[in-house]
């Protein structure tokens, strides 16, 4: 009877142990994999309704552009085109055909097709032909059935004991843990190379957490990170994960497992729980990753944010007290104070976009001043969002596929956008009330060195700073930063924003403020590099609006994603 004791309280002590050091980890049970790349003539459309997974194959350069035509074998007469993409940047991964719409009316489930992919290059334009074979949804489900009968028939007993294990361990923890309560992976081959991972992830306490994928090929001798070894796309896959309950991560091996004909795989999930959103999201705009940082790199910004990377800092949500009192130097009449609280927090630039960022999305540098790190400029609303779908906020978020930030929605999958005239405010502030985020005011409407501390402007063009002189913007990043790590809210160049001018803000308090519905001009904030001190303050808002057409030489922006 003590031998039984003590094994038990040794049993829940490991438990213990292991459920609070925070962090945990769970297998799944093995599922077939297969490294081997799929051929033009090998991907099939499941079902009415589901994604063609294809691979493009290019002699030369990256693809202009992108056709794909179906045509029925047995009646060559009766054809559409599913997909056509000229975005001027590569074009990887899966395409949506419905062919229940009107267009595709004459295409039969049971028959075969046969698929041709026009691709255009910088040299030349290829076709390349594949068979597909149409399977109705029903049939679908029988065969994923039969699958994953197939992955699990043998570990029914040992998954059936694992999940009493775990509903046994959770019941006696009345701590606040987190932890992943089930794994189950199913490869999409031949359909796709793509791995889904679904699992369940539980705590008492937290909503945000650290979380890594690895996998093993040879039951554990050996593991890797999956971020490594390909992409991760859908949850948790920069690293962070929001909210409990189930979830889905989907992954699509690179190149060095072509080598694997077939085998055994097993994918384990790490998480870990955290107090909150990462102080820092960085995307890589030549590999097309991003991760998140608690901190700023140790070794500070360097030119590398400003180019290849792009920068973002978490503004907490908040309220804070919009516009200016009336003893502040250089204030304007409009700037009524009043209350405002933003319900979402939100990644903001570190730093302006930079002529070489805008360049790399965009595919072209509209500025007059030149400078791979300096601000772009001479933009127009227009040309950051679209004059069709994108001038119609606030009434609507969407933007013109071939803007600046269609592409760059295209290209990351998230919503950036511009902040609306109160986000801008309350990120300048970080919390301050002063005129200047430095916290300190000005001591002169026209020239102040409190200025010159935190910014570009008109009387310290030639302070040598970034080594840009003589009336120009310089190098983002080259005078302080304010509270929450934001650099160059104060001059350099002026920032466009998403709402309508308008005159006075007035004084009641608002939650989330759009602006007006319609208007004349947009907003830019923050004052420039030709300005006094005065119109470079946190509340200034007189001079700085622009037509939604029309460029200028000082005015640029900087992005914001909603984090949660």
């Amino acid at each position: 009877m003590l031998k039984s004791k003590l094994i038990l309280a040794l049993s829940f002590g490991f438990i213990a142990a292991a459920l609070f050091a925070g962090e945990a980890e769970l297998w799944s049970s093995p599922f077939e994999f297969s490294g081997k790349e799929i051929k033009q003539d090998e991907a099939l459309l499941l079902k009415t309704t589901d994604r063609i997974a294809y691979s493009s194959v290019l002699a030369n350069g990256e693809p202009e552009s992108l056709k794909i035509e179906v045509t029925d074998v047995n009646d060559p007469f009766i054809s559409a085109t599913l997909f056509s993409n000229a975005s001027g940047r590569a074009v990887e991964g899966s395409f949506f055909w419905d062919y229940t719409q009107p267009e595709y009316d004459d295409f039969n489930q049971f028959s075969t097709y046969l698929i041709t992919e026009t691709v255009k290059s910088s040299r030349e334009t290829k076709a390349y032909p594949r068979t597909i074979n149409l399977v109705p949804e029903p049939a679908v489900a029988i065969l994923l059935a039969i699958a994953g009968s197939f992955v699990l028939r043998r570990r029914v007993k040992t998954a059936a004991a694992a999940f009493a294990a775990l509903a046994a361990f959770a019941s006696f923890n009345a701590q606040a843990y987190c932890y992943v309560t089930k794994i189950d992976c199913l490869q999409l081959f031949p359909f796709s190379r793509s791995v889904v991972v679904n699992y369940s992830v539980e705590s008492e306490s937290a909503e945000y957490f650290d979380i890594s994928f690895y996998g093993t090929l040879d039951d554990g001798v050996t593991t890797f990170d999956l971020s490594e070894k390909g992409e991760l796309s859908l949850d948790g896959a920069e690293g962070l994960l929001t909210g409990v309950g189930d979830h889905k991560t989907l992954w699509m091996p690179d190149e060095s497992f072509y080598d694997i004909e077939s085998g055994p795989m097993k994918v384990k999930v790490l998480i870990k729980e955290r107090e909150g959103l990462p102080a820092y999201y960085v995307y890589d705009l030549e590999t097309g990753k991003g991760k998140y940082l608690d901190e700023a790199p140790s070794e500070g910004w360097t030119d590398e944010y400003k180019t290849a990377k792009m920068p973002f800092a978490l503004i907490p949500a908040g309220t804070f007290t919009m516009g200016s009192p009336i003893t502040e130097l250089g204030r304007e009449g409009q700037e009524d104070m009043h209350s405002v609280t933003l319900t979402k927090s939100f990644y903001m630039g570190v730093f302006e976009v930079t002529q070489k960022q805008y360049e790399l999305i965009a595919g072209s540098n509209p500025s007059l001043y030149t400078g791979e790190t300096r601000p772009v400029e001479n933009v127009s609303y227009n040309s950051i969002r679209g004059a069709d779908k994108g001038a119609l906020w606030p009434a609507s978020s969407e933007v013109d596929d071939d803007s600046f930030l269609g592409k760059f929605r295209a290209q990351t999958g998230k919503g950036y956008d511009l902040p609306t005239d109160a986000q801008w405010e309350y990120a300048c502030r970080a919390e301050t009330t002063s005129a200047l985020n430095s916290g300190k005011n000005l001591t002169d409407p026209y020239e102040c060195p409190n200025m010159a501390e935190v910014g570009r402007y008109a009387y310290n063009v030639n302070d040598g700073k970034g080594g840009i002189s003589n009336k120009k913007h310089t190098v983002v990043g080259c005078y302080l930063p304010n509270a929450w790590g934001l650099y160059d809210m104060h001059g350099n160049v002026s920032e466009m924003c998403l709402d309508w001018s308008k005159g006075k803000l007035g004084t009641e308090s608002v939650t989330d403020p759009k602006g007006p519905d319609t208007g004349q001009t947009r907003l830019t904030r923050g004052g420039s590099f030709i300005e006094d001190a005065e119109l470079c303050r946190s509340a200034a808002r007189a001079i700085s609006i622009m037509p939604s057409a029309s460029p200028f030489g000082c005015t640029g922006f900087r992005l914001v994603l909603t984090a949660e």
